[in-house]
């Protein structure tokens, strides 16, 4: 039996335990994270595959932070993917791979959000995550972000080097005052709001982190503005919302670094053999220009 196989034979069993029998096992999804559905009950099974075997306490706390932190959204009236309620919903331990449990959502047909449906999304989130009283790690999501520009130094590719210039200062901008960082959902791109019967509903809350003010908004418009340009809709409409320079700014620093965030780890994921480098590259080719557009002293020379 395969590695996943006996997984979900473990997933089979703790279900039967408590009382739910008849599964049909059904694969959604096998990335990162081993989705199943356990059909023909409203539960998925999320099992942290990769996350668990590089380091499995550290797995427990991100899965166990995860569902609290749906939890308190949920509470807050946030439209969320939920922790079931119909069985424990974890953390499980399955020999050193830990899963959760979620509610189902059925493939669902949705209108996409408009520019400001998608802001009002997004503001409700990012209210709601500041009411988060739990530990939260200072920029966490962006620390992956440090690594994979540590690997890029290597690269003799001149865009690379001078994304990597512009990454430089905006890390270290970032570094001045932790104080000023807020809690943030830390990955809100569009293909984490998921549609659902009830509406459009947040997902996967793995990377929560004290980030810079803006950070989930420039998370939801960042790779929009990057292949649409700083004259796509969304992006126009949360410009046309901030009415003061130093939001404007602030945003602006966010947009710049979620740039970077998207476009150097996707960069390092496929330039090592596990991503996609076609859409990596694209990205490459378009960061330095939007970039400079948003503040051109990070690109180029200012007196």
């Amino acid at each position: 039996m395969s590695v996943n196989g006996k997984l979900i034979s473990e997933i089979l069993i703790l279900a039967e335990n408590a009382g739910w029998n008849e599964i049909t096992p059904i694969e959604l999804s096998n990335g990162g994270n081993l989705i199943i559905h356990l059909a023909p009950h409203p539960i998925v099974a999320r099992i942290a595959t990769v996350l668990s075997n590089e380091d499995a306490d550290y797995a427990y706390q991100i899965l166990d932070r995860e569902l609290r932190v749906a939890r308190h959204l949920q509470s807050k009236g946030v439209p969320v993917l939920a922790p079931t309620d119909l069985l424990d919903a974890g953390p499980h331990d399955m020999g050193g791979t830990w899963m959760t449990l979620w509610k189902y959502v059925p493939p669902t047909q949705l209108q996409p959000p408009s520019p400001s449906e998608a802001v009002e999304l997004v503001n409700r989130l990012s209210l709601a995550m500041k009411d988060f009283v739990d530990e939260i790690p200072i920029l966490g999501v962006w620390e992956r972000t440090c690594q994979s520009a540590v690997k890029l130094m290597k690269v003799p590719d001149q865009r690379i080097q001078t994304l990597l210039n512009v990454f430089v200062k905006v890390n270290t901008q970032m570094r001045l005052n932790t104080s000023l960082l807020i809690p943030s959902h830390g990955d809100a791109h569009a293909r984490n709001l998921l549609p659902s019967p009830e509406g459009w509903i947040w997902a996967d809350f793995e990377d929560i982190s004290l980030m810079p003010p803006f950070w989930d908004l420039a998370s939801f418009v960042g790779n929009l503005a990057l292949f649409n340009g700083v004259q796509e809709p969304t992006f126009r409409y949360i410009l046309t919302q901030i009415n003061n320079m130093a939001d404007q700014e602030a945003f602006g620093f966010a947009i710049i670094a979620r740039i970077l965030m998207s476009t150097i780890g996707n960069l390092d994921f496929a330039l090592a053999g596990h991503g996609d480098l076609e859409f990596a590259t694209k990205q490459l080719e378009l960061a330095e220009d939007v970039i400079r557009l948003i503040d051109p002293c990070l690109v180029d020379t200012c007196a």
